[in-house]
């Protein structure tokens, strides 16, 4: 489908404070993986606050702020520009450029800046709209000097070089100016600036780097003034980014960012019908709060984040940490951090299902950076938890750890179980099962999980004939150091799931892979409590029991987001999920959660609690750059913003059971709109229009060829035909499923989907027991919309429902059974069918637990 042309922006008419209040909230951020830019729009003096990941310091601090990434740079430009007018600052997402104009005395000034990933630099043009009227003075700074930091600022020529040494890693980090004018005359002076002045414009180069490298040698060795020694220093390699983009034409640089950039940006449209806001964007997310509820500012937000990923994600750098890749403290929150119980899994959220699938890249070469390290870790904990599972050669797998940095990975944290391996297992799989490259799965996943895999083979205990973990934490709940908390044992389930099936499809034979079949089936990844909910602790009986019951963490969720082990084929389960997400409730005002919690309603199929989660967070958490404050301090953290992405992406198409389902979560607020270009599993690129809430229009490309399961209302009575109009054998799976093998390279397109009118299910089921008679009574509100209504059970923590009764059409029904005592606990649901045969979508359960 053709993307509309629209322009996405977040524009201002005035600078960004010169603040640390004016970086969080208004400064433009920009990136390329090599650096990370936020531009302040300064006319007297522009401010470019720099920031490189690898840049660390590190000490005994505790508490929110830490000390870990530095701040690399502060770069100033100062024109003296004090009297100016028609001021207008911007962020194109469409171009990945930044735009800059105001007038002064007459003169029309502008700049230009973008930070290319092929060049490896930065580039702003300078421009004046009258000959000779561009003056200025660049000085670049280093900030937070002291004992922990040392460094000097010289200025030769037409070039400024920042350069010095962060004490504690002994890293050596320097920064490259290039200053290109185009008349005028040009000084070098001795504190470390450089003076433009009359020229017509100007060109400035911008290159950074440190001695880092992505080297095992970095997490082994102990020392940490050894860790990057015999690494050369940085100036050749930063000398090299300036002398390359030199080469170049600043057109042909910008050429080249662009079409870098588009490639990635482009992939993906979505168009909720908006149109241009005439007032700036700070003003915009101010009223969204007050029932302006912007379709435009929900699709920027939407893209914003797909655009944070493309600036703090490529290959050859280091991946986003909490930050992203925009750190302007010395004691930054949590040091930026790489956290890996929901922070480091929610940066990459979005990386697959809106079609970014190589970003991910940039992760999968600093995991095997540091899983070395890990495998030692793996070797010590089977030593110390399941001595006798110990492998005496060291086959132990790799352990997956709570937090790291980019120079160390520590040892294991009762805040966080051994599942964080297995999530990192599962990012892995989805790398593959989007894009379906064997090739891929060979060489970087299925190592990856199989090691995995051997390392919980061996960790986990039997226990009354479970394998659980122990000990066993479930994120940053109190509750520590326990038994099989929900966390690990879905988390081990999914690793184990997708191991065994990747060597299904590579025809591996390795040793502990019938250990791992054996296995599967102990790992009891699932109880229902007698709330109906999934619980997140075995010894749980009711939702609240334990722990936070509004706590940010969902972690007994993760087997309905990310993970694919709750899903309609589960549906007994994903009712509890449903049950704990009601439970879980509204009350966390953490950025990231809310985020999150798009994906989970999306999952279960509720548009409008996912829609309300995503007002919440553009409502309460946006700042005015769009920025993702975590918790109200105001405190940057970009998880929430690639969460927001990845939960949106979730309400237009799923495929967690292989089965690619469009607009299964529209809200009503979405009634029209359009997208295209969003990933499936299986390689399936989804584009839809829509208007009312359905689908006028389906399109599915087929990029690796294979089974396509389709599930959309009435689907299978729409007329599918290929792109060149030709007619395509299908097998209809009931009116709302069909089956279509396709040929790699085609696409399909459906057309004519009859309307579908929902049934209302019932509610408010009640069930009340007579023992005596080995009887449970059922009544429960009517449907207006039923004919009969069908009843179904799901006893003890199955997955799914049995059918009890169908053509009931009072309210009531006693169900019957011998010896009610066997069983415990039940999950009753009641669903209405209409006269047309139709069930309801969705219906009423209760629990019944023996008297």
């Amino acid at each position: 489908m053709d993307a509309p042309e629209k322009a996405l922006r977040l524009w201002y008419n005035e600078p960004a404070l010169n603040s640390d209040t004016g970086w969080i909230n208004r400064s433009i951020p920009m990136g390329n993986g090599y650096m990370g830019v936020n531009v302040f729009g300064g006319t007297e003096t522009e401010r470019i606050q720099i920031t490189e990941n690898s840049l660390y310091d590190w000490g005994e601090d505790r508490g929110l702020k830490r000390r870990g990434l530095n701040n690399f740079a502060e770069v100033y430009i100062d024109f003296d520009h004090d009297n100016t007018s028609n001021y207008k600052h911007e962020l194109n997402l469409n171009k990945g450029v930044s735009f800059l104009e105001y007038e002064q005395d007459g003169v029309k000034y502008s700049r230009e800046y973008f930070t290319s990933y092929p060049d490896k630099v930065m580039v702003i043009r300078l421009n004046a709209s009258k000959k000779s009227k561009l003056s200025f003075t660049l000085r670049p700074t280093i900030p937070f000097l002291g004992e922990g930091k040392s460094g000097y600022v010289s200025a030769v020529g037409d070039i400024i070089t920042l350069s010095g040494v962060m004490n504690y890693y002994k890293i050596k980090f320097e920064g490259q100016f290039k200053v290109i004018p185009n008349g005028g005359s040009m000084k070098a002076t001795k504190n470390g600036t450089i003076n433009v002045s009359d020229a017509d414009s100007a060109v400035i180069l911008i290159a950074v780097g440190t001695n880092y490298r992505l080297d095992s040698q970095v997490f082994l060795t102990e020392n940490p003034t050894k860790k990057l020694e015999g690494f050369p220093n940085p100036h050749a390699k930063v000398t090299g980014y300036i002398e390359d983009a030199l080469a170049r034409t600043y057109e042909e640089l910008l050429a080249s960012h662009q079409v870098d950039y588009k490639a990635l940006y482009n992939r993906v449209n979505f168009n909720l019908g908006a149109i241009e806001p005439t007032i700036p964007t700070n003003e915009l997310v101010d009223e969204y709060p007050n029932g302006v509820f912007s379709n435009y500012l929900e699709e920027l937000a939407f893209q914003y984040g797909r655009y944070m990923l493309i600036c703090s994600s490529r290959k050859g750098t280091l991946p986003p940490h909490l930050q992203g890749i925009w750190n302007v403290y010395e004691k930054p929150p949590w040091s930026s951090q790489y956290l890996h119980d929901t922070n480091l899994e929610m940066a990459y959220a979005p990386v697959f299902t809106t079609n970014l699938s190589e970003l991910f890249d940039s992760y999968v070469d600093y995991f095997n950076t540091f899983e070395p390290r890990q495998r030692l870790y793996a070797t010590q904990y089977i030593k110390e938890y399941n001595s006798s599972q110990l492998d005496p050669n060291g086959d132990n797998g790799w352990s997956g750890p709570f937090w790291s940095s980019p120079y160390d990975v520590p040892g294991k944290s009762p805040v966080a179980g051994f599942g964080t391996g297995s999530w990192i297992g599962l990012l892995f799989w989805d790398y593959y099962d989007f894009i379906r490259d064997e090739s891929l799965l060979a060489d970087k996943v299925y190592p990856v999980i199989y090691n995995q895999a051997n390392f919980v083979s061996r960790f986990v205990t039997n226990v009354d004939g479970d394998l659980l973990a122990k000990p066993s934490s479930s994120p940053e709940q109190k509750l520590r150091d326990t038994l099989g908390t929900t966390f690990d044992q879905q988390m081990f389930y999914e690793n184990h799931h997708n191991t065994i099936k990747g060597a299904e499809i590579l025809g591996r034979s390795d040793n502990r892979l019938s250990t791992f079949e054996s296995q599967l089936p102990l790992l009891d990844p699932i109880q229902v409590g007698k709330s109906g909910q999934i619980k997140e602790f075995r010894q749980e009986q009711y939702f609240d029991d334990i722990g936070d019951p509004n706590h940010r963490h969902a972690s007994m969720l993760l087997g309905l987001y990310p993970g694919q082990l709750i899903n309609d084929k589960t549906p007994a389960w994903l009712d509890a999920a449903r049950v704990s997400l009601l439970k879980r409730d509204h009350k966390t005002n953490i950025g990231w959660a809310r985020a999150e919690r798009i994906a989970m309603w999306a999952r279960v199929h509720d548009g409008e609690e996912a829609y309300s989660y995503y007002k919440e967070l553009l409502s309460e958490n946006y700042l005015h750059n769009l920025f993702n404050d975590h918790r109200g301090d105001p405190l940057f953290q970009a998880d929430a913003n690639y969460g927001a992405t990845a939960g949106v992406a979730e309400m237009l198409v799923q495929s967690q059971d292989y089965v690619v389902a469009p607009l299964t979560a529209l809200p009503e607020a979405w009634s029209e709109g359009s997208y295209s270009g969003m990933l499936a599993r299986g390689n399936f690129e989804v584009s839809a229009k829509w208007s009312n809430g359905h689908a006028d229009k389906l399109e599915i490309l087929s990029k690796s060829g294979g089974n396509l399961e389709l599930r959309y209302p009435n689907v299978a009575k729409a007329s599918i035909k290929t792109s060149k109009g030709q007619k395509v054998k299908l097998i209809p799976k009931g009116i709302d499923h069909v089956s279509i093998q396709t040929k790699k390279g085609e696409t399909y397109v459906i057309n004519a989907i009859p309307k579908y009118v929902p049934v209302t299910e019932p509610s408010l089921l009640k069930i009340n027991t007579n023992t005596a008679e080995e009887e449970i009574n059922l009544s429960w509100s009517a449907s207006a919309d039923a004919a009969s209504y069908s009843i179904y059970r799901a006893v003890g923590n199955a997955s799914a429902y049995e059918l009890v009764a169908t053509k009931v059409v009072d309210t009531e029904y006693v169900y019957k059974a011998l010896n009610l005592k066997q069983f415990g606990q039940m999950t009753f649901k009641v669903t209405a069918v209409r006269v047309d045969g139709r069930e309801s979508d969705k219906g009423a359960t209760e629990i019944w637990m023996l008297p």
